[in-house]
């Protein structure tokens, strides 16, 4: 890991420009939700890995969304020295008894999903890994036709 000091903010800008485009592309809305108080907010992470997370989530929504809308948000707890970063979507969802085992290799909600939406079912997998040698974890919340939300929680500053 190759922790470096950015700030939410920042970040938030990396993601608008790179996702934007393949949002309208769909005919979606791109949300970001950042108030100005957070937009300062510094983290010492692998941001490289943190943008990998991110990424998957992002592209996942965007896959598995044909109206409507994706969202990214953040917040933090300054309690618990955490930020959660929040990725959610109007897309098909997932039904309860596939959110757990999504993030294991090769799996997906289903094989019509992965024959329509196509994918190697590791993103998910990679991005759990990740998220513990940052020190956090990832969350999950979907219904079925109603769309889901990626959650990463990590702390503002990576464990020594």
């Amino acid at each position: 890991l190759r922790a470096e000091e950015f700030t939410l903010g920042s970040l938030f800008q990396a993601k608008r420009r790179t996702f934007e485009p393949l949002v309208q592309a769909k005919g979606l809305r791109f949300e970001t939700e950042l108030s100005e108080e957070l937009k300062g907010v510094t983290l010492y992470t692998d941001r490289q890995r943190l943008d990998q997370i991110l990424r998957n989530f992002l592209s996942n929504a965007v896959k598995f969304t044909e109206s409507g809308e994706v969202r990214l948000s953040a917040e933090t707890d300054s309690r618990r020295k955490t930020v959660t970063f929040v990725v959610k979507d109007t897309g098909i969802g997932i039904p309860k008894d596939k959110q757990q085992s999504i993030f294991d290799a090769f799996e997906q909600a289903g094989s019509s999903v992965s024959r329509k939406y196509g994918g190697t079912g590791l993103g998910l997998t990679i991005s759990r890994e990740l998220a513990a040698l940052l020190g956090g974890e990832i969350t999950v919340r979907s219904e079925e036709g109603h769309g889901s939300e990626f959650e990463v929680e990590i702390p503002l500053q990576l464990p020594k």
